[in-house]
């Protein structure tokens, strides 16, 4: 939190934030203001959302720590009931250092005493007018705060807020180069316009939010999407406020008339497409949200089949919005499926689906596109990632079953297993049942017995298990094997290892033996392998190599047993 100094800190803020604050001050808001320990003040703010009490600590005239009941968890920006508390605190403080000086300056002028509120009590209004004209010729800034402070009592004018904000623009048809002081000068306006759109919004004057929110989008948005980053992102607060207020404006009950021209407002927008990527999804929200009016639709609709290809992102995402808004999803899978060749495309609208709320479309479409498109590693994680969360929030069993069977199947995590008996729940021996049949339809010997090894099922795991050629499958499971049915350890590794010594010859096809052997021994299986040992030489007594190797599994005490079998 910055360390800020009382008599100036509304210099450091953020500008609306400032005028928000002294607007709360001046309207006495504040109340019940007191010091409960040395620098420790508390305050309560009246607004018309309630009461916010305000916690500050100031030593002596530094700012040390604020907070307030208005605050989100993290927050660490002064909000305007702290700034108004501030402005009351430092009113109080300084009130106290004048009476305290009142004594010793008894001899001091009237001059010295004059206020703000003292000149304008007494100052005419002819003069004050001349004033005001006269400053505002030498100060630009003062001038615009002024014409957009009193926009809205302007008479005859049809937008003067429009009016004010042209004053700062390139004319028609002419791109303005925004150096420094423009920018400053634009960005002053815009902070001052907002809390007016806001105080609009709050005394619901639904007019006046429309007129201020269209006149900003209308003459912001080009402008925004010229600029680098490091210049736009101060433009897109109030370009969001202004297309989250036509959102609202859909909402409430207010004359058809003016609902349909916020609409209109968002699409002809959006047929320009001169507004910053940061405003998709609003405005997706604002238009495909009335899309269930037939006119507004076959607008949208018109929008998608006049566009050039490749088709705009937005465009398609307002489409296939529109089209899930209508309860749609088989169109929207069906035109998805004519952008197969942009993987890219095709992911941030399933994004945007799954964004404004339309699960059914963006699941369909996930599951149709998901073995058509050639998605890179990270995009196709990201759609399973999606699907899967999909699957959950709409409550549908069956297809969270299929996207943890399949999540089980990738990585091998007994979480997504175990996730799937529980989501299963009594239907889960039926659903095993139908996994075990596909993977027997799809020659996937590897998951089943990964299945039935989780389950536990020796008897099903050990007939499985007796069909396949390669000793690494049997040893996979010979643990939970050894325990159920030792007989069928030793019979297969002993029909596997000699599978494997009639078709390999020499030290080497010996060695491979003893080798896959020693891991019984080292689990305590020495009566097994002996009858494994016992087995392989009596089949292969004309390979000299193999009793010497198997030898080598023992200690010298015992190894002659092996080398002469007829000991043993």
């Amino acid at each position: 939190m910055t360390k800020l100094w009382l008599r100036d800190f509304e210099l450091h803020i953020s500008p609306t934030t400032a005028a928000a604050a002294e607007t709360l001050h001046q309207a006495g808001a504040v109340r019940k203001l007191q010091e409960v320990e040395r620098h420790f003040w508390v305050a309560s703010v009246h607004t018309e959302d309630g009461d916010y009490e305000v916690e500050t600590i100031i030593t002596p005239q530094k700012i040390k720590a604020y907070t307030c009941e208005c605050w989100e968890v993290g927050r660490r920006l002064m909000c305007p009931h702290i700034g108004a508390a501030l402005f009351k605190v430092r009113q109080y403080l300084d009130q106290k250092t004048e009476q305290k000086k009142a004594p010793v300056e008894q001899q001091s002028t009237a001059l010295n005493r004059l206020t703000v509120s003292t000149v304008l009590e007494q100052v005419t209004q002819e003069a004050l007018a001349e004033f005001i004209q006269a400053y505002a010729r030498r100060d630009r800034d003062f001038a615009l705060a002024l014409k957009i402070h009193f926009a809205s009592s302007m008479a005859g004018a049809e937008n003067p807020f429009a009016l004010v904000l042209d004053t700062l623009l390139a004319p028609a048809g002419k791109v303005k180069t925004w150096r420094e002081p423009d920018f400053k000068r634009l960005r002053l306006a815009l902070d001052d316009l907002q809390p007016q759109l806001m105080a609009a919004a709050s005394a619901s004057d639904f007019a006046r939010v429309f007129q201020l929110a269209q006149t900003i989008l209308d003459r912001i948005s080009p402008i925004a999407t010229q600029l680098e980053d490091t210049k736009r992102v101060h433009l897109l607060p109030i370009l969001q406020a202004a297309a989250a207020q036509l959102v609202l404006l859909q909402a409430v009950a207010i004359a058809p008339d003016l609902q349909l021209a916020a609409w209109e407002t968002g699409f002809n927008l959006a047929s320009s497409g001169k507004f910053p990527p940061e405003l998709i999804p609003v405005l997706l929200e604002l238009l495909s949200q009335a899309a269930t009016d037939d006119t507004r639709f076959g607008r949208i609709s018109a929008l998608f089949d006049q566009s050039a290809e490749p088709v705009a992102p937005f465009v398609l995402q307002l489409f296939t919005s529109s089209l899930a808004r209508r309860e749609r999803p088989e169109a929207v899978v069906r035109v998805l499926e004519g952008q197969i060749e942009q993987p890219k495309l095709l992911l941030d609208t399933l994004l945007a689906l799954d964004h404004g709320g339309y699960a059914e479309a963006a699941y369909q479409s996930g599951d149709r596109l998901l073995p058509l498109v050639k998605f890179s590693h990270s995009q196709r994680r990201q759609i399973e990632d999606l699907m899967f969360q999909l699957a959950d929030k709409m409550g549908n069993r069956e297809r969270k079953i299929t996207w943890l069977w399949r999540r089980f199947q990738q990585s091998g995590d007994f979480d997504y297993y175990e996730q799937m008996k529980h989501t299963a729940g009594k239907n889960w021996l039926g659903v095993r049942k139908r996994l075990l049949t596909e993977l027997r339809k799809a020659g996937n010997t590897h998951t089943q017995a990964i299945l039935l090894g989780a389950e536990g099922d020796t008897v099903a795991l050990a007939e499985l298990l007796d069909s396949v050629t390669k000793l690494e499958q049997i040893q996979e499971w010979e643990d939970l094997l050894l325990t159920a049915d030792k007989a069928f350890v030793e019979r297969r590794y002993a029909e596997l290892l000699s599978a494997y010594l009639s078709e390999h010859f020499g030290r080497q096809a010996s060695a491979y033996v003893r080798q896959n052997l020693a891991g019984l021994l080292q689990k305590g299986e020495n009566e097994l392998v002996m009858g494994i040992i016992r087995h392989l030489i009596d089949h292969f007594s004309d390979r000299p190599t193999l009793p010497e190797e198997l030898a080598e599994l023992f200690p010298k005490t015992k190894r002659r047993a092996v080398i002469h079998p007829t000991l043993l």
